[in-house]
């Protein structure tokens, strides 16, 4: 029986390829007509694996001046100017996110997770950590401005 149930979950990570091959492929197809060289398509067709695997670590970058802790989301506030904007992160459930805030003035972060949660920072540096135990897309914002520094993808 152990067999049977195998054989869909086969079937599932082949139709994730293929959708990812689809997905990719008229990219990779689109710069080949603009660069002619037969040797390209190869090597775009050869690295769709990596590039979609590395497609949503890419947004992580700034954060993944990881430590062994976990990862780190720096946010800078000068004033109303807030950044990042809507950083997207991907997080497991219950894994640490070490956030590094840099700011002219002393406030706090609203992480929009069940339950909500709040961080309060001074002027200065204030290091903390978020931890979201609940699967979902989670809002990280300013309290003062409401800007959006990061969407985390909780899963």
């Amino acid at each position: 029986m152990s067999m049977h149930h195998r054989h869909p979950l086969g079937r599932f990570s082949i139709t994730i390829a293929a959708t990812f091959t689809l997905v990719l492929a008229p990219a990779a197809c689109g710069s080949a007509e603009n660069t002619a060289p037969p040797a390209e398509p190869t090597d775009a067709t050869s690295s769709v694996t990596p590039s979609a695997a590395s497609s949503p670590a890419a947004p992580v970058s700034p954060s993944s001046e990881s430590t062994d802790l976990g990862p780190l989301l720096t946010i800078t506030i000068d004033g109303e100017e807030v950044s990042p904007n809507a950083e997207e992160i991907h997080l497991g459930t219950g894994e640490k996110l070490l956030v590094e805030i840099d700011s002219d003035r002393a406030g706090e972060l609203h992480i929009h997770s069940a339950p909500e949660q709040f961080v309060p920072f001074a002027e200065g540096t204030t290091d903390s950590e978020i931890v979201v135990n609940t699967p979902g897309t989670v809002e990280v914002e300013d309290h003062d401005t409401s800007a959006v520094v990061a969407l985390i993808e909780v899963h």
